[in-house]
């Protein structure tokens, strides 16, 4: 007998809440823009109607929201003027993560993502915004004991002893604070405000700022507006550090039977359920800041949506981690894949190559501004060579590895990325040469998992090494274990 149940009432709350964050500002232009500045309190009539209605909506879409489940399948029922209703059994669902943000955590509730096989990648099939933590439990519960009836498998073990399973891998405030730091993310906070300010172009005078602006820099405050911009950028650095402390504090991965889970969060507390079956590939990031301290990032291709916020198909198993350590926590998570093999580097005639790709795009620009602003713009071509250095560094970075059951591609410098992939997960291995690198006996090997456009690739390959790796996809799979 299935049980229908309502949300806690803190959906409704922060339901009607982020209709409002929506609309405010909207409301707030057309209320300024349409008073002229002989402002009347008629001009408040249509923002109020559209703000009670905005209320009475959410107030009703808490109403007619109601869930439940049974032995096999997960039911919701949704809307206000169309009711529409979806029916999920249990052994579609792939994963679930838990979101608990402030007004969660104070009612004591926890927010539900619940993925499935056939669901849009990036985003979530059903979202449950407020649900105690025993109905989670239960509900989880329930999901792998019909999972475990339909594999003919071991009983389900209890889920709180589960939940007390050690961690395999967890952040100190060091390593969280070292995160932050070398995580970046600047520039993505200087977007957010542009993006913010350019929605206020009614309200704020662009074109006299300009002016101003022009007038001080053709002056004598050059180095004043540099100082001001420097000063803008150091504050959205801070801002960026202050959010990924946020979201890498009490950092934490477990391993339950077949399932990988992780928890992070201070202020949004957050559980990614990842299992293990669902993982197509392991991939190692090394910024060059990252590289000097000997840490690196753990992220898993996941045949799935963004489960922990990120892009689709992308999970952080260890945002920072020394790479002494990466091999065996990837062992205890995933012990199919194995870390420590011997690259193949690249063939010598490929330097050259290496070196001159990233002149073909600096090469006209910077003679050009070296020309304009000379005597010292001779000091530009200095990133001629440094850019033919970055090309080496590229180039012994470069490297593959083969084994019987795994592919693994490394690239990258700057961002060097490693990517290890199962045999049996490969979705495609493309060979590829260009009129330039038949002559040099070269090729580009490139490689795709799920979910689709997943790959990782090296350039110019020695040609005779490319075909090999070619044939050993199209070989007969044996079966590995």
């Amino acid at each position: 007998m299935m049980t229908k149940r309502r949300l806690h009432p803190v959906a409704m709350v922060t339901g009607v809440g982020r209709e409002l964050k929506n609309v405010l500002l909207p409301l707030l232009v057309v209320v300024v823009a349409g008073s002229g500045g002989d402002f009347s309190w008629r001009d408040l009539v249509v923002p109020l109607l559209v703000l009670a209605y905005t209320i009475v909506a959410g107030i009703l879409s808490w109403v007619r929201f109601t869930y439940g489940w049974d032995d096999q399948t997960l039911q919701v029922e949704e809307g206000v003027f169309v009711r529409k209703k979806r029916t999920i059994p249990f052994e579609r669902i792939q994963g679930i993560s838990i979101t608990e943000g402030i007004w969660q955590r104070l009612a004591g509730v926890v927010k539900v993502h619940i993925e499935t096989a056939g669901n849009v990648p990036g985003e979530a099939e059903v979202t449950l915004a407020a649900v105690s933590r025993e109905e989670v439990r239960r509900l989880q519960r329930d999901i792998e004991q019909a999972k475990e009836q339909a594999e003919e498998s071991n009983p389900w073990n209890d889920q709180e002893k589960r939940l007390l399973s050690p961690p395999l891998f967890t952040l100190s405030v060091k390593e969280v604070w070292l995160a932050a730091v070398t995580s970046g993310g600047a520039f993505g906070v200087v977007a957010a405000v542009w993006a913010f300010l350019s929605q206020l172009g009614d309200l704020i005078p662009y074109e006299a700022l300009f002016r101003n602006v022009q007038a001080t820099w053709n002056g004598h405050g050059r180095w004043y507006i540099g100082i001001i911009g420097l000063v803008a950028l150091l504050a959205a650095y801070g801002v960026a550090i202050v959010q990924n402390m946020i979201r890498f504090a009490s950092f934490a991965v477990r391993k339950q039977e077949d399932t990988i889970v992780i928890t992070r969060g201070w202020l949004e507390r957050k559980t990614v359920s990842v299992p293990i079956g669902r993982v197509q590939g392991v991939m190692i990031h090394e910024s060059w800041l990252r590289r000097l301290f000997g840490y690196a990032t753990v992220s898993l291709i996941h045949a799935g949506g963004a489960l922990d916020g990120g892009p689709p198909g992308d999970v952080v198993l260890c945002p920072l981690v020394k790479k002494e350590r990466v091999s065996s926590i990837v062992h205890a998570c995933l012990p199919e894949y194995d870390l420590d093999v011997t690259f193949h580097p690249l063939p010598e005639r490929a330097k050259i190559r290496y070196m001159l790709r990233p002149l073909y795009w600096l090469m006209v620009p910077v003679l050009l501004a070296a020309y304009i602003e000379r005597p010292w713009g001779a000091g530009l071509l200095l990133v001629l060579p440094l850019a033919a250095w970055i090309g080496v560094r590229r180039y012994r970075a470069a490297g593959w590895a083969l084994s019987s059951r795994q592919l693994t591609l490394r690239s990258g410098w700057f961002r060097q990325t490693t990517t290890y992939m199962l045999k049996r997960r490969l979705q495609s291995i493309e060979v590829s040469a260009t009129w330039w690198q038949k002559r040099k006996r070269l090729a580009t090997i490139s490689a795709a998992v799920m979910p689709l456009g997943t790959s990782a690739r090296v350039v110019d390959v020695d040609g005779q090494d490319a075909a090999a790796v070619y044939r050993w996809l199209q070989a007969e799979r044996k079966d590995e274990t």
